[in-house]
Formats: structure tokens, C-alpha cells, sequence
């Protein structure tokens, strides 16, 4: 799934979190999903329970994850909350 993950997707989900989501301690979040940036102000960061994809600066990117359907599942949402 990685090759395939549309990171300007995922960023618009990034900032939609950012704009409706309930401010936390550790980030905002919206939907199960928490945002956050980090320190470097390069890097953003988008988790749930089973997933983490973390964007670098270019587009590069991480995905940790137990497995392939749990990628795919949270990318879906991600994608989902991009396009509210």
C-alpha cells in the first residue's frame, strides 16, 4: 500500500483535523484519529490505535502498521476526512 498512499490527500486531512478537531494535550483529534506536528516543523504525524503515518519534509513518508488491511483502512478514513 505504501507506493500508493496520496500524501496531499492525507495532508488536507491533516488540516481538516487541525480545524475540527478537539485540541489534546498530544495533538488534535477528530474521528479517531490524532494530528499532530512536530517540533522540526517538517514533520506531521496522523495515528490511530494501529497505525502511524508520519510526512517528512519532500513528501517522504513512514507508515507503521501491523498489517496491509489496517494500512489500507486507515488510509481509507484519512482519505474520507480529506474530502469532508
Amino acid at each position: 500500500m505504501d507506493q500508493h498512499i496520496d500524501i496531499s490527500k492525507c495532508l488536507r486531512a491533516f488540516a481538516s483535523i487541525l480545524e475540527k478537531g478537539e485540541k489534546r494535550e498530544d495533538g488534535y483529534h477528530l474521528e479517531g484519529i490524532v494530528a499532530q506536528s512536530l517540533d522540526d516543523g517538517y514533520t506531521v504525524v496522523l495515528r490511530n490505535r494501529q497505525c502511524c503515518l508520519s510526512i517528512y519534509f519532500h513528501n517522504k513518508f513512514g507508515v507503521e502498521s501491523p498489517s496491509d488491511g489496517d494500512t489500507d483502512a486507515f488510509i481509507k478514513h484519512l482519505y474520507r476526512i480529506a474530502e469532508q
